[in-house]
């Protein structure tokens, strides 16, 4: 398929800063992009003008608030689109379901819905609801996407063996949920999970007959990430 390299290489170069947690110089972006450093610089005073870069007091160039507005449309537009998809989840296993996103180091509900042939039990979980990463199945199960590192709990370094988290009253007293990771980051640009929540205890969950509803669900959201 043919491509338009300037348009090519201006995306490409997002990707590239969006990686550089430090900010990149020009050289730096040239030799990522191994093109001359004046085309570099072109492309990020391009993308400067358009606020999707910005150059800090160190010269080094970082994502700039245009990326922040995009992203923010971006969600809302999944968000339609996997909607959807989670109430058939909900339908399908009987128990309400959420897609979670990572959002500034938290787990942030970005689609929910309940089972229509079953009345609502009380749970407590909206689109909105967010809590820190590191409590929650789908909090957890993101994080298990992740490299290991020395610092992860028992819970993350559980789930990450498994493939899947199970958690009992963290967010809610009373309910227990599953949840599984979409994928890493560098596949979807995105660090998301999907899973169900219930009332009750580890007991009354069957993670099994749950598990393979999880994974199809999953992979019509990677789907959905890759098209869109």
């Amino acid at each position: 398929m043919a491509t338009l390299r300037t348009l090519d290489r201006g995306l490409e170069a997002i990707n590239v800063i969006s990686r550089a947690s430090d900010g990149i110089t020009v050289q730096e972006l040239a030799t990522a992009l191994d093109i001359h450093r004046a085309a570099a610089y072109r492309i990020l005073e391009t993308l400067e003008s358009r606020r999707f870069a910005r150059r800090g007091t160190d010269g080094n160039y970082r994502l700039g608030s245009g990326v922040l507005a995009v992203s923010h449309r971006f969600m809302a537009q999944f968000r339609v689109v996997s909607q959807p998809v989670i109430q058939g989840l909900a339908n399908e296993v009987g128990m309400t379901a959420f897609l979670s996103v990572e959002d500034s180091g938290e787990a942030l509900a970005l689609a929910v819905a309940e089972p229509v042939a079953i009345e609502s039990l009380g749970i407590r979980f909206q689109v909105g609801f967010r809590h820190p990463l590191r409590r929650g199945a789908d909090g957890i199960a993101i994080l298990a996407q992740r490299p290991p590192r020395d610092g992860d709990s028992e819970a993350v370094r559980t789930a990450r063996e498994r493939g899947y988290c199970v958690t009992s009253g963290e967010n809610q007293p009373g309910a227990v949920g599953v949840a599984v990771g979409l994928g890493e980051f560098d596949a979807l640009q995105i660090e998301a999970s999907v899973g169900v929540i219930r009332l009750g205890g580890l007991s009354d969950l069957s993670v099994e007959d749950v598990l393979p509803h999880l994974d199809k669900v999953r992979g019509e959201l990677r789907e959905l990430l890759v098209s869109s």
